[in-house]
C-alpha cells in the first residue's frame, strides 16, 4: 500500500511538473504571437506612413521656360526626415525647396510634412523669398520638440534670364555648375537652420543668370556621408565628378548617375542617412 500510494504521489508531483513546462509553453507561445501581431500591426502602420509620405513628394516636373528641374527622394528607413517640393507661384515664377530634419524615420517625417506644409502657405503669400523664409522660421519653429532643427533651401526659378534666386537655411554647401568653365562652384548658407531662433536674420539671397548646360545642384548630405566598409566618406568631390560626368543628360538622369556612383562606390555599405536631390538645369527655351 505504501509503495502504490508512494507511487501515486510521483505520478501527480510529475503530472504537475509536466502541466507546469506545458502551461510555460503555451503562455509562451501566446505571447510570441502578440508580439508577431504587433509587430505586423507597425510595419503596416508605417508602410501607411511611407505612402502618405511619398505620395507629398511632386509627380510632374515644373514648367519654367528655359530650365529643366527634377527632384528625387529616398529614406534610408520606412520614412525619412528629407522632402523636396515645388510649387507654382502667383507671378509665374516657380519655387523649388529641399529640406532635411535632423534625423530619420516616423518623427522626423512627420516634422517635414508640417515643414513643406508651412513653406508651401508662407510662399503663397509672400513673393519676397526673404520674407517666406521668416514665416517658415517663424511659425515651424514654434512646433518644433527641443534639440530639433531644419536645414532648409528655396530656389526661385523665374524664365527671364533664367533667373534662380537662391536662399538657404543652414543647407550647404549648394553646387552651382558652369558649363562654359566646366567647373563647379560651392556657396554656404545665407542662414542658419530653420527652428533654432525665432527670428531668421538672413542676408541677401544669391541671384544666380544660368548660360545653356549650367546647373544648381541641391542635395541632402546622405550623398556624400555615405561611407564604404573602410569608412571613407563619397564626399563632395566624388558628387561633382558624378555630376560633371553627366552633365549632357537631363536632370532626373544626372540625379539617377549620382546614386548610381554612390551604390558603386559604397559597394554594399548600409545606407544610413535620407538621399534627397534636386538638379535645376539651364536649357535653350521654346519657341
Amino acid at each position: 500500500m505504501i509503495f502504490y500510494a508512494t507511487l501515486l504521489l510521483a505520478s501527480g508531483f510529475i503530472a504537475g511538473m509536466v502541466s507546469s513546462e506545458v502551461r510555460k509553453h503555451v503562455d509562451a507561445a501566446l505571447h510570441e504571437a502578440e508580439v508577431e501581431r504587433q509587430l505586423k500591426q507597425v510595419e503596416h502602420d508605417l508602410e501607411i506612413a511611407r505612402s502618405i509620405q511619398q505620395s507629398l513628394l511632386p509627380r510632374i516636373r515644373p514648367t519654367v521656360n528655359g530650365l529643366e528641374i527634377s527632384g528625387w527622394n529616398l529614406p534610408a528607413d520606412a520614412t525619412g526626415g528629407d522632402y523636396f517640393d515645388w510649387k507654382l507661384l502667383r507671378d509665374g515664377r516657380v519655387v523649388v525647396t529641399l529640406a532635411d530634419v535632423t534625423g530619420h524615420g516616423i518623427g522626423p517625417a512627420l516634422l517635414a510634412s508640417l515643414c513643406r506644409a508651412y513653406a508651401r502657405s508662407s510662399f503663397d503669400t509672400h513673393a519676397d523669398v526673404v520674407h517666406a523664409m521668416q514665416h517658415i522660421n517663424r511659425f515651424f519653429g514654434e512646433d518644433l520638440p527641443a534639440g530639433k532643427f531644419a536645414t532648409f533651401v528655396a530656389a526661385v526659378c523665374s524664365s527671364e534670364e533664367a533667373k534662380v534666386e537662391l536662399l538657404s537655411a543652414g543647407h550647404g554647401p549648394l553646387f552651382v555648375y558652369s558649363s562654359a568653365r566646366d567647373t563647379f562652384v560651392q556657396f554656404g548658407a545665407q542662414a542658419i537652420p530653420l527652428g533654432l531662433l525665432p527670428e531668421l536674420n538672413s542676408a541677401e539671397p544669391l541671384v544666380l543668370h544660368l548660360d545653356e548646360g549650367d546647373m544648381v545642384v541641391l542635395a541632402t548630405d546622405g550623398f556624400f556621408e555615405w561611407e564604404d566598409a573602410s569608412g571613407e566618406q563619397f564626399g563632395l568631390e566624388r558628387l561633382e565628378q558624378a555630376v560633371r560626368k553627366a552633365r549632357h543628360l537631363a536632370p532626373e538622369e544626372i540625379i539617377a548617375e549620382l546614386y548610381h556612383a554612390v551604390k558603386h562606390f559604397a559597394a554594399g555599405t548600409k545606407q544610413m542617412d535620407d538621399l534627397t536631390a534636386v538638379v535645376i538645369k539651364r536649357v535653350p527655351k521654346a519657341a
